[in-house]
């Protein structure tokens, strides 16, 4: 199964709820907060247009909850 990577914050419930979904349905995943690849987040909003977050890369796709 290819990498999924979840940006998120520390105050966002819809983070919390798709990482403990994922969590529960044993599906791996790397969880990456926006304030620490603060870099590689700005490249995402320049690419995507939006600051929306959770922000799930997966299959080298960006997708917005």
């Amino acid at each position: 199964m290819e990498k999924i990577i979840i940006y998120t914050n520390e105050t966002c419930g819809y983070c919390k709820q798709i990482k403990e979904e994922l969590t529960k349905k044993e599906i791996e995943f790397e969880n990456r907060l926006t304030k620490d690849f603060e870099s590689e987040w700005n490249d995402i909003i320049n690419l995507t247009g939006m600051a929306q977050v959770p922000t799930v890369f997966y299959k080298n796709n960006y997708f917005m909850a």
